[in-house]
């Protein structure tokens, strides 16, 4: 979570992070109460994100991170139609794998506070299943979107492509590695930001 919000901070065009867990780990949302949180997700130690959304469990899923500077089309649509333009270039690429993929209808939405039982407006199926999810967040600089894909056949090479024109490849500066250290020991790994609700 530190180094998807110090990516964010430091980079001045889109950026896809796209990364695996080493083990099991779940992370929620901004706003949720870490006393409202499943046992389960208690038991793996949960990081709070710095964008919204339900408890996220995580380790067989591919991670996304991408960032869109305020300078960008994309940052200046409302937060459901940006949502909705990322998932829809995610489920475009995952239609060449999965050719149900497609996008919530509104008569699948639930609320709850786990992301993968609840799906939302723009979520992300195949069949009956919700197999990615995510959550935005506006700050000054720009946006940051997380999401989550629960489907082992795509590479964040794809993803990538899928989302943008142009793509290279990124490479992290001592500025973000700085902010990354300075970002776990001030905020990500504090009790302050866990218990912050």
């Amino acid at each position: 979570m530190a180094c998807d919000e110090a990516m964010a901070w430091q980079s001045v065009r889109p950026v896809l992070r796209v990364y695996r867990w080493g083990h099991a780990a779940a992370t929620f949302g901004y706003s949720q109460r870490v006393d409202g949180l499943p046992e389960k997700a208690l038991t793996l130690g949960p990081v709070r994100r710095w964008t919204g959304g339900g408890v996220v469990f995580h380790g067989d899923d591919l991670t996304l991170a991408l960032v869109v500077p305020a300078t960008e089309s994309l940052a200046q649509l409302r937060a459901a139609e940006m949502y909705k333009a990322i998932h829809e270039a995610i489920a475009e690429v995952l239609r060449r794998t999965i050719p149900s993929a497609r996008l919530v209808l509104p008569e699948e939405c639930r609320s709850g506070g786990v992301c993968f039982q609840s799906p939302v407006q723009y979520d992300i199926m195949a069949g009956p299943l919700k197999i990615c999810g995510g959550a935005l967040r506006r700050f000054r600089k720009g946006i940051l979107y997380q999401g989550s894909l629960h489907f082992d056949g795509i590479a964040g090479g794809r993803l990538a492509e899928g989302l943008a024109r142009k793509v290279d490849r990124f490479t992290e500066t001592g500025l973000v590695e700085l902010e990354v250290v300075n970002l776990e020991c001030t905020k990500y790994g504090t009790h302050a930001w866990r218990n912050l609700r």
